[in-house]
């Protein structure tokens, strides 16, 4: 019979197993057009003091908790809270799973097989599903999200190297702050002035064809795309709750 085990420090899963299926770190993420944190790699022009978050463009604190909640079920709860007026472009919980004992991934009614396609299948639906080897069946669930009227749910399934990604995420809706249409490479980022990127994201076409460009079409794609982010004002909160069912 299999078992579920997870070793959960910190209230952070570092790794687990179910069967042969091999899965973790799993972690927090957000960003602004110059600050990056995570909770499971290197975090990028920040400051971190306790559950205190300073970044470039806003303040927050993090209240993050990871749970075994039954014998084949984890859950994760983040909630982040603006100290200060700040912006952001996203709020992410993300799961990673190891490649060689998943046969398949399923999103929005889509089977995929991995291929390394680094592609950001994104979609606004509330659950995602891996296929085992084995027949095991992993199933991802948003099941509670507050955007504060200012960000919406999607999900994403990407297959990147020997891993399997998801992420349960919370991304601006309009009318947004500020557009961030930026080209980055290895040497550097070139960031469009605000008033042009929002002259090409409210042109006729302009949103569809940019936003988040280069996540959608994968690796192949240049490093080009449009990132919307909103403001949240002081002691505002955005929360996301997931569920990890295996079966």
């Amino acid at each position: 019979m299999k078992k579920l085990q997870a070793e959960i420090i910190n209230n952070r899963l570092i790794t687990g197993q179910y069967g042969d299926i091999r899965f973790g770190p799993w972690s927090f993420e957000c960003s602004d057009r110059y600050s990056f944190v995570t909770l499971s790699d290197q975090c990028r022009n920040t400051r971190q003091v306790g559950d205190h978050w300073q970044l470039a463009e806003g303040d927050w604190a993090l209240d993050y908790q990871t749970s075994q909640i039954d014998p084949a079920t984890l859950r994760i709860r983040a909630t982040l809270s603006a100290r200060r007026d700040g912006l952001l472009q996203d709020a992410v919980i993300r799961l990673i799973f190891d490649k060689p004992t998943i046969q398949s991934g399923e999103i929005a009614g889509r089977k995929y097989h991995h291929t390394d396609s680094d592609r950001y299948r994104l979609h606004p639906v509330r659950t995602v599903r891996l296929m085992g080897t084995d027949g095991t069946i992993i199933s991802v669930t948003l099941d509670r999200y507050d955007g504060a009227g200012r960000f919406t749910p999607y999900i994403y399934l990407r297959d990147r190297g020997d891993h399997w990604i998801i992420h349960a995420r919370l991304l601006p809706i309009d009318p947004v702050d500020h557009v961030w249409l930026r080209w980055a490479n290895r040497f550097f980022t070139l960031s469009a002035p605000n008033w042009l990127a929002q002259l090409v994201w409210n042109f006729p076409g302009g949103k569809a064809a940019f936003w988040r460009l280069r996540e959608r079409l994968g690796r192949r794609c240049p490093e080009i795309q449009a990132v919307p982010l909103n403001r949240l004002k002081s002691s505002q909160s955005l929360m996301l709750e997931v569920t990890c069912r295996f079966a």
